[in-house]
């Protein structure tokens, strides 16, 4: 029977693998350092493995905390930097390219269909469009590809 959570049992384990690399690190510590070194060895093998343990969770926080705010944005004196007005279609289409350079999924089920359609609408075929491949550990295709796609859809407009 399938879990109904699909991300639970990946969850699970790497609980026990974090769980399992922090009792070797003890039992290593026991065995390998002298007692009046223990307790400080013990404690800086914790926080190592703690940290490898966290860095994805640094990864998510880094990516939502990403958007900064504007120079001057919060100056109510008036005297900031002048901002131009940016095209709101602009920063979507710059949102979703930086997305799926993120995410192959959201590449694949998002962005890609919107691109076939766009080659559809310039009386190109679908089959015209060559898919950039995704990256590793579930990254789509780099921002290079992509503008390199957006490039020949441009020139054959």
């Amino acid at each position: 029977m399938a879990s109904p959570e699909p991300g639970r049992a990946a969850g699970v384990a790497a609980a026990l693998i974090v769980f399992a690399a922090l009792a070797l690190a003890v039992s290593l510590t026991e065995f390998f350092v002298a007692r009046a070194y223990r307790e400080t060895a013990i404690r800086l093998l914790g926080a190592l493995v703690l940290l490898l343990a966290v860095s994805p969770a640094r990864a998510i926080v880094r990516a939502a905390v990403e958007r900064r705010a504007r120079w001057g944005a919060d100056d109510s004196s008036g005297a900031g930097w002048e901002t131009p007005a940016q095209d709101s279609r602009f920063a979507r289409l710059h949102d979703e390219i930086k997305s799926s350079a993120r995410s192959q999924s959201y590449f694949e089920h998002l962005l890609w269909p919107r691109l076939v359609a766009l080659a559809r609408a310039a009386g190109l075929p679908p089959d015209a469009l060559e898919k950039p491949p995704g990256r590793r550990f579930g990254r789509g295709p780099s921002v290079a590809a992509l503008s390199r796609l957006i490039a020949s859809l441009e020139a054959r407009r």
